[in-house]
């Protein structure tokens, strides 16, 4: 007996009430993960203590004043759900900062030798230097084109990456063109 084979596979693969459904799991998925997420503004009031000592920490840490607080809350979250007493860390490490008046982070760091909050300070800093808190393939990148390892030669070099500009370049407008250029 023969068999006839499909002429289009692709049409059996994909039929209308496949593909409706299918788009209506995205968008039930799409909906789910929005309706989850929060702004930087809605994150900091829900945990705003937490969020403004970390901060306040992470100026100190940094020598930074003027930090972004939308990739701080994202550090401090990210931190908060790696290890749950890191809040109670944050707190301990400004309360040693304000009980010994130590002047800048060089003089905590050494004070901080062989203390358990020692490897706190330093998380904290290398995420605000380079954007990512964990190391290897899949860690997330928190801050890219603001990283603080960057900000330093900003002027004079671009930001590692493929596009010519640097990282958003067509965000900014293009300079105009004083006189046409002739060809």
């Amino acid at each position: 007996m023969d068999t006839l084979s499909d002429p289009n596979p692709v049409s059996a693969m994909l039929s209308r009430r496949r593909l409706l459904a299918l788009s209506g799991a995205c968008l039930t998925a799409v909906a789910v993960g929005t309706a989850k997420k929060g702004s930087a503004q809605e994150i900091v009031s829900s945990n705003r203590d937490g969020i403004s000592d970390f901060m306040q920490l992470s100026a100190f840490a940094t020598g930074h004043k003027n930090l972004d607080l939308g990739i701080g809350s994202a550090l401090f979250l990210a931190f908060e759900a790696q290890k749950h007493d890191f809040p109670d860390q944050v707190a301990a490490l400004r309360e040693r900062i304000a009980k010994n008046g130590y002047p800048d982070v060089e003089a905590l760091e050494a004070a901080l030798t062989g203390d358990p909050l020692h490897a706190t300070l330093l998380q904290i800093i290398r995420g605000w230097y380079s954007g990512v808190i964990e190391s290897g393939t899949n860690a997330k990148v928190y801050a890219f084109e603001k990283a603080l390892m960057y900000q330093t030669s900003r002027d004079v070099v671009v930001i590692p990456t493929y596009a010519h500009n640097g990282p958003n370049y067509w965000v900014a407008e293009p300079a105009s063109v004083a006189v046409m250029p002739e060809f």
